[in-house]
């Protein structure tokens, strides 16, 4: 039987799938192949922007609260590729995604040391903060 985090995981990634497999049929199937890839790559962008803030915030999350603060950014991704973001536009989201993060990291628990244990609790109340922003939330 699954445990917990590999249920989340296998929803994440189903999840994942889902809008990538949506991007693709956006883009008239077979030819933007690659558009799954930009998607990822954005996704792989921006988990660098988290775990870089979470690092230096000296914030732990758990691998199931750093895949709900990646359900955040991925339908981001898919929609930015779909409506085709120029670089500026995505400096734009990238300042989003910090925002975010500094957001998660704000509504961490603070522990003794100093040091931040990322909930579930603080990813929602961040999105709640930094919603509606384009491309994420509406």
């Amino acid at each position: 039987m699954p445990n917990a985090t590999t249920s989340r995981t296998l929803c994440l990634a189903l999840a994942a799938s889902t809008l990538l497999g949506t991007v693709m049929q956006a883009q008239g199937g077979s030819g933007q192949q690659d558009t799954p890839y930009v998607a990822t790559r954005l996704i792989w962008r921006w988990r660098g922007i988290m775990n870089t803030i979470l690092e230096d915030s000296r914030a732990f999350a758990p691998e199931g609260v750093t895949d709900d603060m990646e359900v955040f950014v991925s339908p981001g991704a898919v929609r930015a590729v779909q409506d085709k973001l120029n670089q500026t536009d995505l400096k734009k989201a990238d300042a989003v995604v910090e925002r975010f993060a500094y957001a998660v990291v704000a509504n961490a628990s603070r522990q003794d040391d100093g040091s931040r244990i990322v909930s579930e609790d603080a990813v929602q109340a961040a999105a709640k903060t930094t919603c509606p922003v384009y491309p994420f939330c509406d």
